[in-house]
């Protein structure tokens, strides 16, 4: 048979699977089975990823049985969650297809493959010495919580094909599969990055907030941080993944949720950034989505608080314990009365671990008047 005919018939069978007539998709595998090693590598992936879009889990078994080996299946699992194609999704996690797996060269037949970045669509896997350097960098975990957009790269080849998507299933599905254990650790930090990022991306342009997509994915990373505390799944890489989305100008929501998650990234970051310590307003509004942390950190948002007069947070950190220490009041009163807020160093004043020891009798406001000099 000629490459031509090889080429024929791998474009019947590209338009067929697309049909979802599920007969017809196994008798075009099939076809195909005899000259498989005609089929260019990129092709017959492409027929791959198609039938974990629109088959069943019979279409995708005769895929494997037309082809011995597929050079990259990744994609293809990243789809069939896309697509919250569950049958199809636990073949492809039964037959060990790693979400951040990396193209191999074929053993059953002699290719020549173009650049990897043709398969992986130029995004990161798990073999990428960047990953989860930069959270908003695109990885394969990203495709799954994407919809179809109509990009060049999507299909491998053509024509293009969509499909209509379910954010929710899709999360649904990839809770349910996370909670079984189907995920390695790597794979499950990267899914709960790529779902906060999309979370991120949501809520980024003012004006043009989709609410649902935010709050569906942060529903969804909220359930597989349970499972991070609650069974140990996924790597302390989280710590390094939430405290990367308090970036400038990320929506108030996402700060919300990472403080009501993990209270002490929060309370890191703002002990080391900058930036943070400048977003008065941000920050105390984030006060009651905290919880106490290290009595350095604690310290550090008593001082900032008090520096910019935030009585009713002031009242709230009183709670805390490890927070209203010796050190950490006296720094605080310095810092409110540096900024001239009266009432919040006397606030602090009142509240010194001292005077609570039996020292109630001195004058407060003479005291008050000494720290204002």
């Amino acid at each position: 048979m000629t490459q031509q005919t090889a080429e024929q018939l791998a474009a019947q069978a590209r338009s067929i699977i697309v049909t979802g007539d599920e007969q017809a998709s196994v008798d075009a595998f099939a076809s195909l089975a005899p000259i498989y090693d005609q089929v260019a590598p990129v092709q017959a992936v492409d027929l791959l990823e198609r039938a974990c879009v629109f088959g069943s889990t019979r279409v995708v078994s005769a895929a494997y049985e037309a082809f011995p080996e597929f050079v990259y299946e990744s994609w293809a699992l990243a789809l069939a969650l896309r697509c919250a194609n569950e049958p199809v999704a636990r073949l492809l996690l039964d037959r060990g297809v790693d979400l951040l797996g990396s193209v191999h060269q074929p053993t059953t037949y002699r290719a020549l493959l173009p650049h990897e970045g043709t398969f992986t669509r130029f995004d990161l896997t798990r073999q990428s010495p960047t990953l989860f350097l930069n959270p908003m960098d695109p990885t394969v975990s990203t495709e799954v919580f994407e919809p179809f957009r109509g990009r060049a790269n999507e299909s491998l080849a053509s024509p293009a094909y969509r499909k209509d998507t379910d954010l929710a299933a899709t999360c649904d599905l990839v809770a349910r599969l996370a909670s079984e254990g189907c995920f390695d650790a790597v794979v499950f930090d990267d899914l709960l990055r790529a779902a906060l990022v999309r979370a991120w991306h949501a809520l980024r342009h003012e004006g043009q907030h989709d609410e649902e997509v935010a709050e569906t994915c942060l529903s969804f990373a909220n359930r597989m941080l349970e499972m991070y505390h609650m069974r140990g799944q996924g790597y302390e890489s989280l710590s390094r993944i939430l405290g990367n989305l308090i970036v400038p100008k990320a929506h108030p929501r996402i700060i919300e949720f990472v403080c009501e998650q993990a209270p002490d990234v929060f309370l890191e970051r703002l002990h080391a950034l900058s930036w943070l310590q400048k977003e008065d307003e941000l920050v105390a509004g984030m006060v009651d989505h905290l919880s106490p942390s290290t009595e350095e950190h604690n310290g550090n948002l008593l001082i900032m608080m008090a520096k910019n007069g935030r009585m009713p947070q002031l009242e709230a950190l009183s709670s805390w314990e490890d927070t209203l220490t010796a050190s950490n009041v006296e720094a605080a009163m310095e810092a409110a009365s540096k900024a001239g807020h009266a009432e919040a160093a006397a606030w602090l004043l009142a509240h010194h671990p001292n005077r609570a020891a039996g020292s109630q009798h001195r004058d407060v406001s003479a005291d008050l008047s000494d720290l204002l000099l």
